[in-house]
């Protein structure tokens, strides 16, 4: 029986629906899903129970033996690694959307503007400007202050001059190290 992989996360994960465990380990595993808009939804939804390592929409193995001999014991050890490090953790992204024009005013207000963000998060990293925004932003921020980050966020659009929207709590796609994924991870 195919099985679409949603993501690692610690054995016992209080809101993973279905897992295979493989020791300390589990990958939440579900029915094939060809929505990306589902698979973001329920792999956002662990977030809240405890760090997710997520995997790209799509991915399947063939059987739950395939889960635990070719996903999860192969790479255990940067599994429990990566879960150590984003504990108590969550990505936000932030879109920034200019109604003044002027790059180089643009990029020293977001600075600014971003500031109370920057001081609460680990860590940070620019993302491609897309079509809603004129930059997006992706912090990694402890949970704890994820409310102060929505109402600093919230309270950007007050300021005049910027248009401010935040997504999260997200897994951190955007703080994993590409170099060490397989092609059953981010």
């Amino acid at each position: 029986m195919t099985l679409q992989l949603y993501g690692v996360v610690r054995a016992g994960h209080p809101r993973a629906p279905r897992t295979v465990r493989w020791e300390d380990l589990a990958m939440v595993v579900g029915e094939p899903e060809p929505d990306p808009a589902k698979h973001l939804a329920v792999v956002s939804a662990l977030v809240e129970g405890g760090p997710v390592l997520p995997v790209r929409f799509g991915t399947v193995a063939d059987d739950e033996d395939a889960v635990r001999a070719d996903v999860l014991m192969p790479a255990a050890d940067t599994y429990r690694s990566d879960l150590d490090r984003l504990d108590g953790l969550a990505e936000v992204h932030v879109c920034l959307r200019f109604t003044e024009p002027g790059s180089a005013w643009r990029s020293a207000r977001s600075d600014v503007l971003l500031s109370e963000v920057a001081e609460r998060a680990r860590d940070s990293v620019a993302l491609p400007a897309g079509e809603s925004a004129d930059e997006r932003w992706a912090f990694l921020v402890g949970m704890g202050d994820l409310l102060v980050v929505r109402d600093a966020v919230t309270g950007l659009t007050r300021g005049g001059g910027v248009q401010a929207d935040w997504i999260g709590p997200l897994p951190a796609y955007s703080f994993l190290d590409r170099r060490t994924c397989s092609r059953w991870t981010w």
